[in-house]
């Protein structure tokens, strides 16, 4: 009875002008305001106490204070403390969200009826914490300064299906539990736009790093997947970097776009289904795994304007599934490669690796393109193999401007620099072109720009290439010493200053 007299001389004697009541229930402070809060009913038996449309347990409210601070509306705050968690939230919002912070783990679950945007931020460190929230309409994260390691799944879990808005800013470092069930140490569920100016860094120990049920927006911050178990970036729909910094090291592909509603019969209904669109930003991926994909889309990678880094260094392997082989590739393309614009240096040191493989066209009409593999023939098979071709394709090769300069294969290795498919053709209609490897490739005969063909040429790591006024210094790691070089010079070269060294 004493302590329900301490919270009802609280609640009636509200100072003159006071500006926010605030309601404490263990780890979860609602912060309300106090010229707005309107009536506190109690319950007859005085077991409960509403405040703001909220209905409190009174024997889960540690204490009410009344003061002039402020509070901004549609907000919550998550502090993390080690062990431990505090979580401030805004009163307007609070009658529907339902907080739980056990530990450093919190949940919050939205309300249908709540339709507006709430801004969630996450700041300090704990290395057994999580955070999740789940409900019906979008959200803002915050993460400022955040470094959290969750020891039950995911670090940080948004399952709202909508859109997300994530701002980095400061160091932030998440990591996930290992050997969990869950997807990603960071998962929406839902089409998230990245932004900010701070660093995100990704430890994925059971699967993924990140991972998305819908479309994601890359626009500013950098994010760092230090680790990833499976997939780097896991993205359904489709991924679109305008800006920012990526660099990922992972064991399975490091992008990976898969088509969205494909089991549905629903791809066509997704605008860019499958799609990878490199606009801006720099881009660094790196896999070790066996067949594994630097950048993968099912549909077509558009690159316009960003500066990509792709390397692979695993071999290629027997698909049992599919019962044909499967070969790592630097960029693989489920649809059409398409170059406008950027930069794009593609490695691939593996055995039957590829630099750019497609199913669709291959266009390149501008930017500067260094494709680089060094592996030798895998051969499954007296009739099974997979050649460490440079650019590969199912159809055409189209090259109408920008700079292309590919090294392909070693000496046993049965590889051509440009491959198109066997009803396709390799057309070089403009720009500057320099290819490197065992076997001469088959430029079309409907080329609108002359090429020439030089044979036997003995290709040492470092060498500067210098044919009809187009220079290149091949990477230090390709050597070939029967190499063939096709050569095709645009009238204006694209390429300027001194040649690329590696």
């Amino acid at each position: 009875m004493k302590y329900l007299y301490t919270i009802l001389l609280a609640v009636l004697t509200l100072p003159v002008g006071a500006q926010t009541v605030t309601v404490k229930t263990g780890q979860v402070t609602y912060v309300y305001d106090g010229f707005n809060v309107g009536d506190m009913p109690f319950t007859t038996n005085g077991t409960t106490l509403t405040i703001g449309g909220k209905t409190f347990n009174v024997a889960d409210v540690t204490n009410i204070l009344v003061d002039f601070s402020s509070i901004k509306d549609d907000v919550v705050d998550v502090k993390y403390n080690g062990s431990t968690a505090s979580v401030v939230v805004s009163g307007n919002i609070a009658r529907y969200l339902t907080v739980t912070a056990s530990g450093a783990d919190v949940s919050v679950v939205q309300d249908p009826l709540l339709q507006s945007e709430v801004t969630y931020t996450l700041s300090g460190s704990s290395s057994n914490g999580s955070f999740t929230t789940s409900g019906d309409f979008k959200n803002t994260i915050n993460l400022s300064n955040l470094t959290l390691t969750s020891t039950n799944g995911p670090a940080i879990n948004i399952l709202n299906g909508k859109a997300n808005h994530m701002n980095i800013a400061g160091e932030n470092t998440l990591s996930d539990a290992a050997g969990g069930t869950h997807t990603a140490t960071l998962y929406f569920d839902g089409h998230p736009t990245i932004a900010g100016t701070g660093t995100l860094t990704l430890h994925g120990l059971t699967k993924h790093a990140l991972a998305t049920d819908e479309h994601f927006h890359l626009t500013g911050g950098t994010i760092n997947v230090a680790q990833a178990a499976g997939d780097g970036f896991h993205v359904n729909e489709r991924f679109q970097m305008d800006g920012g910094k990526v660099n990922i090291t992972a064991a399975g592909d490091g992008i990976d776009v898969e088509f969205r509603g494909v089991n549905k019969g629903t791809k066509d209904q997704y605008a860019k289904n499958g799609f990878i669109e490199l606009n801006g930003g720099v881009l660094t991926v790196s896999t070790a795994g066996t067949a594994t994909k630097a950048i993968k889309a099912d549909s077509t990678i558009v690159l316009a304007g960003a500066t990509v880094t792709a390397t692979t260094s695993g071999n290629s392997t027997y698909d049992a599934v599919k019962k044909d082989t499967s070969s790592p590739s630097a960029v693989k393309a489920g649809g059409a490669f398409n170059m406008t614009s950027g930069t794009l240096t593609a490695t691939s040191t593996g055995t039957g690796g590829k630099g750019i493989n497609a199913t669709d066209d291959v266009t390149i009409s501008g930017g500067i393109a260094y494709v680089t593999t060094t592996g030798s023939l895998y051969q499954y098979s007296d009739k099974l193999d997979t050649k460490p071709n440079g650019i590969k394709t199912d159809a055409n090769i189209i090259i109408s401007g920008g700079s292309v300069y590919v090294c392909a294969g070693n000496n046993d290795s049965k590889s051509t620099s440009f491959k198109p498919g066997n009803d396709g053709v390799f057309l070089i209609n403009g720009g500057n072109v320099m290819g490197v490897s065992v076997k001469k490739p088959t430029v079309s005969t409907s080329s609108k720009q002359a090429s020439k063909n030089y044979t036997k040429v003995n290709v040492v790591g470092g060498q500067t290439l210098s044919y009809d006024g187009l220079e290149y210094t091949v990477p230090s790691i390709y050597n070939n010493s029967s190499a063939n070089v096709v050569v095709s010079k645009g009238a204006t070269s694209v390429f300027s200053g001194a040649p690329r060294r590696f």
